[in-house]
């Protein structure tokens, strides 16, 4: 998606909803690969910047704790 201020630094709630989006696609048995962000003339890059690693690694841990509990 694309910041109309040219800022393409993710905002807290661009993390929270590809955290969302994250968790429910693995849910689902679906890989999210990218969510970019667009700004003047640059981007942003949730893989890139390992945010979509975390994220995927961060609900394997909570299905692990689940499994475990």
């Amino acid at each position: 998606h694309n910041h109309p201020s040219g800022d393409p630094k993710p905002s807290p709630e661009d993390v929270a909803i590809t955290r969302q989006l994250v968790f429910a696609c693995q849910v689902m048995g679906i890989t999210v690969h990218e969510h970019i962000v667009i700004g003047d003339n640059c981007f942003f890059s949730f893989a890139d910047q390992g945010y979509i690693a975390r994220m995927n690694r961060e609900f394997e841990n909570l299905v692990q704790q689940e499994i475990t509990a």
